[in-house]
């Protein structure tokens, strides 16, 4: 007998089910089963279209990314004011984060482990992924920098370091049950931190007054 022709699968589809199991479950955990199963596929077809499961992680991580850079670092390069995109970008970031009706809560690549025994493709994926945030807000405050949204005496390394940190206690503490109204409280305190124009003028101002007046 002919042999029937092979079932043809959505492989975009198939890579977005297999991220929400490693994303549910990490990778360890994630099991050939459990990817096949959720991805509707057996495991044969499973390797010719995507390698391997650690080649089919880091690709899924891809697809992550390209969602993290439309539905949230977009706001950063709309032409706000950077404050004002940082902030957008944050209520997106809380409202996705909080979104239980489509992916399991919290952030991802801030919530995967990352040891000894996972191989070296997996563990370059995670960590790009978390230095992708300190690379793009950090151009984000440069260039609010060089047009004068930031006094000339702020840190940016610093500050960059401090938002990427928000986003990232924002991912751990949706993923433990915060509410969207905590967690937007939370990056409005966040947002608070925001050096203004003049402060730091302000601030060595006064300070050169107090050296004067001990003279």
């Amino acid at each position: 007998m002919p042999r029937g022709r092979p079932r043809k699968f959505d492989r975009e589809k198939a890579l977005q089910d297999a991220m929400l199991v490693f994303w549910r479950n990490g990778y360890h955990a994630a099991s050939m089963p459990d990817l096949t199963e959720a991805m509707g596929i057996d495991v044969k077809s499973l390797y010719a279209a995507f390698g391997n499961k650690e080649q089919l992680f880091v690709e899924a991580v891809g697809l992550y990314m390209v969602a993290t850079q439309n539905g949230l670092w977009g706001h950063l390069e709309k032409g706000d004011p950077a404050r004002v995109g940082l902030r957008n970008m944050f209520r997106s970031l809380t409202e996705i984060m909080t979104d239980s009706a489509n992916h399991p809560v919290g952030c991802w690549t801030t919530l995967a482990l990352v040891d000894e025994d996972m191989p070296s493709l997996v563990v370059r994926a995670i960590r790009k992924a978390r230095s992708d945030w300190l690379d793009v807000i950090g151009a984000c405050l440069r260039a609010a920098k060089d047009a004068g949204e930031l006094p000339d005496g702020a840190n940016v390394d610093s500050l960059t370091r401090f938002y990427v940190a928000i986003v990232q206690g924002v991912g751990i503490q949706a993923h433990d049950g915060a509410t969207k109204a905590e967690l937007d409280a939370l990056t409005e305190v966040a947002m608070g931190a925001w050096p203004e124009v003049g402060a730091a003028d302000e601030v060595k101002e006064k300070e050169k007054e107090k050296g004067e007046m001990r003279h």
